[in-house]
């Protein structure tokens, strides 16, 4: 297997009762407020809790989506948050996805918070490891100070994840399909 950084920022983050959910079917994660997974009411009432939908995009615009069970951890979570993970595939291209890890929203409120079902990785070591190859360097250099980056005024209109005329609209990533373009890696960065 071959291994790569997937260095990305929130595009979006939103909560939902089923992976296979639509986006008028989607709830702001602010509606959650107080949330915790010992009192899911969705999962006391049909036996399945509620999901994190994470939307990811690197520097070069390509996309993932990611599900996970909702955590009160994740509460915290904004748009434009730095995120580390780990990508695996069997093509040194990374055509095709063989599978990923949990991954780090590096500048969540409180410090780093681990998306994912499962932890896979060890957490003190990826964050050191981060730390000395330089990607926490070169993240902590494009964290803005200004609270407001977090914040969309109000007055001004919700981008879309994916611009409606481009026909390449696919996740480059796809939970479904796990397909990567051919030959694109962009901000995936080779592990050593």
């Amino acid at each position: 297997l071959y291994g790569a950084y997937y260095v990305s920022r929130v595009e979006d983050v939103c909560v939902v009762d089923d992976v296979s959910a639509v986006e008028g079917e989607e709830y702001d994660l602010e509606e959650f407020e107080g949330y915790s997974m010992e009192k899911d009411e969705l999962e006391s009432v049909v036996g399945s809790p509620w999901k994190l939908r994470l939307r990811l995009a690197d520097e070069e615009g390509r996309g993932m989506q990611i599900h996970c069970r909702m955590s009160e951890d994740y509460l915290d979570i904004r748009k434009g948050m730095n995120v580390v993970g780990i990508l695996l595939s069997t093509s040194r291209e990374f055509v095709k996805l063989a599978a990923m890890t949990d991954f780090c929203v590096l500048d969540a409120v409180g410090g780093p918070v681990w998306v994912g079902d499962y932890p896979y990785l060890d957490k003190d070591k990826f964050l050191r490891t981060l730390g000395e190859n330089g990607i926490a360097d070169s993240l902590v250099d494009i964290i803005y100070d200004d609270n407001d980056y977090y914040e969309e005024e109000e007055e001004e209109e919700e981008e879309e994840f994916y611009d409606d005329d481009d026909d390449s609209r696919d996740d480059d990533y796809d939970s479904d399909d796990n397909n990567l373009e051919e030959g694109d890696t962009g901000m995936l960065q080779k592990l050593k």
